[in-house]
């Protein structure tokens, strides 16, 4: 057992060497649906496979990545944008080794930030990137809009549960990004990921994403990869205290979300070893369907 863990951490380190400083938004289409269990879950996994891992914090609160990793701060990487504090000063580093750098504040200010302010996220970005392997952004939405910040990542994984209300969130979210929210590279192929919970079991979470990725399909001409499910009765883990509770969701969404890399080409997208109509059903063997 100990032998398999130590080369499915080797896998996941040679994956993440192979393509270098990786940007990841990950965002919840609704409240409560698990999206932060999934950044820190990958983030702590990472990290543990001797991965520089880096979160960006847009939330706020008991339910924030900052918090339920034990951390505080009075520091937001907007003062640092605005040149009110050094970059160096932002980030935290928690006890599993995840650097995480508060920005609720800069978030909630991001459609005012002017064009100074968003040439000096780049270059904060770029630092920070320098510094990583892995950088995830727990993402605040508004309005279903990504925050400037988050709309910097190289791809999106979008967090659904499986009802009617919130895939219809999850599909204006998506909508927004793959048409109007980024601000690079126009017409660049902008990787979605798709995790679904609250699901009644693992078929009805892939009925809920083949019923989204068509309506994808259809509307948007771009296809989903699918990420997996959180189980259902899912109680959100306590991260403070590392353990094993955390932990396999970590390497599933690294294996998903850089294996996918290989078939990526501009225009339509297709989840890893699916099939063109968008059913998850094939998915690599090895992979579970559960990404918490």
């Amino acid at each position: 057992m100990a032998d398999s863990m130590k080369d499915q951490a080797a896998g996941l380190r040679a994956m993440f060497r192979r393509y270098p400083s990786q940007r990841i938004s990950v965002a919840g289409a609704m409240a409560g649906v698990g999206a932060t269990s999934v950044v820190l879950g990958a983030a702590i996994e990472a990290a543990r496979s001797g991965l520089r891992v880096t979160v960006i914090d847009e939330h706020q609160g008991l339910g924030s990545a900052t918090a339920r990793l034990g951390l505080t701060s009075r520091l937001d990487l907007l003062q640092a944008i605005n040149r009110d504090a050094p970059l160096a000063s932002v980030p935290l580093l928690s006890q599993h080794g995840v650097s995480v750098v508060p920005a609720a504040r800069l978030a909630q200010n991001s459609r005012q930030l002017n064009r100074l302010q968003l040439e000096a996220l780049d270059e904060a970005l770029i630092e920070l990137t320098r510094e990583t392997e892995l950088l995830i952004v727990d993402c605040s939405l508004e309005e279903s809009q990504l925050s400037a910040l988050a709309r910097r990542a190289d791809r999106l994984a979008v967090v659904t549960a499986a009802s009617g209300v919130s895939i219809t969130a999850a599909y204006a979210l998506i909508k927004r990004h793959l048409t109007g929210n980024a601000p690079l590279s126009a017409g660049a192929v902008r990787p979605v990921h798709v995790g679904v919970s609250r699901a009644r079991s693992v078929s009805d979470a892939r009925q809920a994403f083949a019923s989204l990725n068509g309506v994808v399909s259809e509307h948007l001409g771009s296809a989903l990869h699918w990420l997996g499910c959180l189980p259902a009765g899912y109680q959100r883990p306590n991260f403070v205290v590392a353990g094993d509770d955390a932990l396999k969701i970590g390497r599933d969404l690294a294996e998903k979300l850089f294996v996918t890399r290989e078939t990526e080409k501009p225009g339509m997208l297709l989840p890893h070893n699916d099939t063109q109509s968008g059913d998850p059903a094939g998915l690599p063997d090895g992979l579970s369907a559960r990404v918490a």
